[in-house]
């Protein structure tokens, strides 16, 4: 199963793909990484603190338990906040 999420008028691509299953398989281990885009002075004063914390910390290499782990969170608040970030386009999703 995949979504598509379209990207509001002036980002690079106007459609990604997001593949859900193979995230899923992923579980705690997925690892994603932000989007240039997403970490311009613009984007993150847009964002909630909580959001731009978990955003600076998506280097490609650390995974959602690592993440949960760093800002003291749960890994279930972790992953509802990579699916906000996810559906705008502030970061993808990196095959292990």
């Amino acid at each position: 199963m995949s979504i598509t999420n379209t990207f509001l008028t002036g980002y690079p691509s106007p459609a990604t793909k997001i593949d859900v299953e193979r995230m899923a398989k992923q579980g705690i281990h997925a690892v994603f990484r932000a989007q240039p885009i997403a970490t311009t002075p613009d984007i993150l004063s847009q964002m909630e603190r909580r959001e731009r914390i978990v955003l600076l910390l998506l280097d490609g290499k650390r995974t959602l338990q690592d993440v949960a782990k760093l800002v003291h969170r749960s890994e279930l608040e972790i992953a509802w906040t990579l699916v906000r970030l996810l559906e705008r386009g502030y970061i993808e999703f990196l095959e292990t």
